[in-house]
């Protein structure tokens, strides 16, 4: 018998983008038999916060748009305005879906936010 099991599948992504930059992020999900996963009907949310416990948003995840296929690819994007109303500097992020009243989160990180010299 099992003396310990991990639920969570989450796989750790840092992410490094720019401030001001158009933010555009694509995922690749597979099933352990490497099969692309069908994302279509799945709700998205990510959001960027302080920290793991901060209750407030960085960037809130109505900030962000998803897209995702039948070919399981899922893009994730944010405007250049959005990006821009936000300093830089290094954050915590994480993204779920929910599916046929199932929630997953798929990923999660460091989400790091480096300054703009071009505004």
């Amino acid at each position: 018998m099992a003396t310990q099991i991990n639920l969570d599948s989450a796989t750790r992504v840092d992410v490094t983008c720019r401030k001001g930059d158009t933010f555009e992020l694509e995922f690749t999900f597979s099933d352990d038999a490497g099969d692309a996963i069908d994302l279509t009907g799945y709700t998205w949310k990510m959001d960027v916060k302080e920290t793991d416990t901060s209750s407030s948003d960085v960037i809130a995840d109505s900030s962000f748009s998803y897209t995702g296929t039948g070919l399981g690819v899922l893009t994730i994007t944010a405007s250049a305005s959005v990006m821009a109303a936000v300093s830089g500097g290094l954050y915590v992020y994480d993204l779920q879906s929910t599916n046929s009243g199932v929630v997953k989160t798929w990923v999660y990180g460091i989400f790091k936010i480096n300054e703009d010299v071009s505004e």
